[in-house]
């Protein structure tokens, strides 16, 4: 298991630069509001956690963009509902939801969420392109 370790790290090493590129090329030409907005929405209690932090924010962050993993039905009823209660207070507000290959299930053998990790990447970058969010 160790050896793999390190080819994991490396194999992911991308999904965690190519948004921080994204951002830090956005800032040099820092925009005015509405700035895009793209979040990754996670099971397990977290989609709860981050629509908490999201519902302190201003309408200036439209269009927002939703990414959780294609089997994650609650995140997406979660997120659906609180959309719709955020268009009662803000009628402009705009969202989008984006369905991604999970990357590694539960109980999944660590040798074969390689191969499902790196799916669930190659899927998203292209994603994370053409989205071009302001902020991930």
């Amino acid at each position: 298991m160790e050896p793999l370790m390190p080819i994991l790290l490396f194999l992911l090493l991308p999904l965690l630069l190519v948004p921080l590129a994204l951002v830090a090329r956005r800032r040099r030409g820092r925009r005015a509001p509405p700035l895009s907005l793209l979040v990754v929405a996670g099971s397990g209690g977290h989609t709860t956690e981050i629509l908490r932090l999201l519902s302190c924010l201003s309408e200036s962050y439209s269009p927002r963009h939703y990414i959780f993993a294609d089997s994650d039905k609650m995140s997406e009823a979660k997120i659906r509902s609180f959309e719709q209660k955020r268009a009662e207070t803000f009628p402009n507000s705009q969202f989008t939801l984006h369905r991604i290959p999970r990357s590694r299930e539960v109980r999944q053998s660590w040798a074969s969420s390689v191969v499902t990790t790196l799916y669930s990447i190659l899927y998203s970058l292209p994603l994370t392109y053409k989205l071009k969010p302001d902020l991930v």
